[in-house]
């Protein structure tokens, strides 16, 4: 069975035409109707028909929508379009929560692509575009990122196998002794030799079909410990992944409000101090 790993995310870099080359974003920026522009950017970027395509069609079409309402040039439309793509691609990486390291990552990208210090980044973006384009994926993907990782991450189920020490394994259903309906167990027939030694024994062995019963008993009361202390484990299991998920959906709604005020620090307002009263005489 495969075991899932996080991923390590990749170092960003720059990514001018790294996705759209000048020919790819001369053409789509020239393209007049959202029609036109998702059939070209279909066929570039090989875009498979299925609701997953649809809904990467819509994140780029989208991308490329607000690119020209900004005003973009072709390679900061392409710069552009590649961040949102790459931000896509490392948050979709994994089925697990990972959004602060994919937020991390988008931060890095978006600085690399804003401070001029070549050859390790180039300043492409001004600030007031940096604001711009950050209010645009806060708001537009990583509201939305639950949707995104439902849709294009792979479903992960437990396995859960547990083994006591000191208790045997139950045999299986087939090694048990059958039985048959007049409540002998199948074997050769006794011979008539055989009948004194078995009438001299002062202590009968009990039949066949009592010790079934008794093993019955033991096998379903091993089966109901087992129920109890896996129903125990589960209901844990369960209240833990519920408190991560609200600690986690806490910590993105403190981080996108605070984008949205502007990324001010939150401090305490301090009331003055009362000044000191004279006294009478």
């Amino acid at each position: 069975m495969a075991t899932l790993q996080i991923p390590t995310l990749p170092k960003p870099k720059l990514c001018i035409w790294a996705d759209l080359n000048v020919h790819n974003t001369d053409q789509i920026m020239k393209c007049g109707t959202t029609m036109e522009t998702r059939k070209l950017l279909q066929r570039i970027l090989t875009v498979e028909e299925s609701p997953r395509g649809k809904i990467i069609l819509d994140l780029y079409q989208h991308a490329i929508r607000f690119a020209i309402l900004q005003k973009f040039t072709n390679e900061q439309a392409s710069a552009f379009f590649s961040i949102v793509k790459q931000t896509h691609e490392v948050c979709v990486s994994t089925p697990f929560g990972n959004v602060e390291e994919c937020f991390t990552y988008f931060r890095e990208l978006v600085l690399t692509h804003a401070v001029h210090r070549p050859p390790w980044s180039l300043e492409i973006f001004n600030s007031e575009q940096v604001t711009a384009l950050t209010n645009y994926i806060v708001n537009h993907y990583f509201r939305h990122y639950k949707l995104y990782k439902y849709a294009f991450t792979a479903k992960v189920r437990l396995d859960l196998t547990l083994h006591y020490d000191g208790l045997p394994p139950s045999p299986p259903p087939e090694m048990d002794d059958k039985v048959t309906e007049s409540g002998q167990q199948d074997g050769p027939p006794q011979t008539p030799e055989a009948a004194p030694n078995n009438e001299a024994l002062t202590t009968p062995s009990p039949p066949p079909n009592v010790q079934a019963v008794k093993s019955t008993e033991h096998t379903d009361e091993l089966e109901s410990l087992v129920r109890k202390a896996v129903t125990a484990q589960l209901k844990q299991m369960h209240a833990a992944v519920e408190q991560q998920l609200a600690d986690t959906d806490k910590s993105i709604s403190d981080k996108i409000q605070h984008l949205e005020q502007g990324g001010s620090p939150r401090g305490k307002s301090r009331s003055p101090k009362a000044s000191p009263k004279g006294k009478r005489r």
